[in-house]
């Protein structure tokens, strides 16, 4: 009877431990489509095989301003989220929790990849890519050339968005340094857009500015490198000698329950195994420096980390202090 009652009482500490461990939720917030999909299959689904003791629940509203409403309200009800470049910087610290470097070892990642409060999960970029069929074999080379319309004639797709790169990329056609490009000279700038500004085509979606090219309604353009290598197939190539950089960053929530568990994801969604195998759904780059050379064959030579020697550096920091600024003088621009 006594043993009954032992074997009984140890069952239900066990069985009372188990749930308690299996009550660990990490709800992880991500941009949703093949995207996330490429997410869950590369980095939620193997972290969950490993650690059986906790479960994720997918979001795909990812939004900072949703973030900051929770910790505002003190209400948290995500515990990791997918963000850009404008957001996770030291100006932010009122809303996330610090990285905790103790977990994640931060010499893992190449430059640029690892701040105070946020993690790259991928290395993404804004690329010039052009219509073959408009240049045939003199194909347009960087920056310099996509301000070149005498050279180069026909419509230019650009994002509508000031902090998009395309000031960066119109003084690197001026002739500025890309480590020379801080401050930014705004009015310099637009001098040099100037010179194009009747040959461009704004878009304002990532599907547009695959309309645009694949239509031949632009003969070249600066989009998002994944919008140009799915429309490869329609005679879309990509110039890699200058383009600028965007990054998908992870950030956790300050006043998460689940801190210690995020910190343990961040970790293991930025191990090489994960990250190579993200490059299989997805023309990005892994932001762990020791999967560079490990990456799958099927956009291999498309991932801007293939061509990080030619990658201009986007200050993230300069944009938070002055994008606001920049861009009414931007929109002043657009209607002269």
């Amino acid at each position: 009877m006594r043993n009954t009652f032992v074997m009984t009482a140890l069952a239900m500490i066990f069985a009372g431990t188990a749930a308690s461990a299996a009550d660990t939720t990490l709800t992880i917030s991500s941009y949703g489509g093949v995207y996330q999909e490429a997410q869950s299959k590369s980095y939620f689904q193997p972290f969950l095989a490993q650690n059986p003791h906790i479960k994720i629940v997918e979001d795909s509203s990812s939004s900072n301003a949703k973030l900051k409403a929770m910790v505002e309200t003190g209400n948290v009800t995500l515990d990791l989220l997918l963000t850009d470049d404008s957001f996770g910087l030291d100006v932010d610290a009122q809303w996330l929790e610090p990285i905790d470097y103790s977990v994640v070892d931060k010499s893992k990642f190449i430059d640029g990849a690892a701040g105070t409060y946020r993690v790259a999960s991928d290395i993404e970029g804004t690329v010039l890519a052009y219509n073959t069929k408009e240049f045939g074999d003199q194909a347009p080379k960087g920056f310099a050339d996509f301000f070149n319309a005498e050279k180069f004639p026909g419509s230019r797709a650009v994002w509508k968005f000031a902090a998009s790169g395309i000031f960066e990329a119109a003084l690197i056609a001026d002739g500025v340094e890309p480590q020379d490009l801080y401050p930014i000279d705004v009015e310099r700038a637009l001098k040099k857009l100037d010179t194009i500004k009747e040959d461009i085509v704004w878009w304002e979606s990532g599907s547009q500015s695959e309309q645009l090219l694949s239509s031949g309604e632009a003969s070249m353009a600066l989009v998002w490198v994944g919008r140009a290598v799915n429309v490869a197939e329609k005679g879309i190539k990509i110039d890699w000698t200058n383009w600028t950089s965007q990054t998908g960053y992870w950030v956790v929530p300050k006043g998460t329950k689940n801190k210690d568990a995020a910190m343990k994801a961040i970790s293991f969604f930025t191990e090489p195994a994960q990250q190579v195998e993200f490059t299989k759904y997805m023309p990005y780059g892994p932001s762990n420096k020791n999967a560079l050379a490990s990456v799958d064959d099927k956009f291999k030579g498309s991932l801007p980390t293939d061509h990080l020697d030619t990658r201009v550096l986007m200050d993230a920091d300069w944009w938070a202090e002055n994008g606001a600024k920049i861009d009414l003088r931007f929109q002043e621009w657009l209607l002269q």
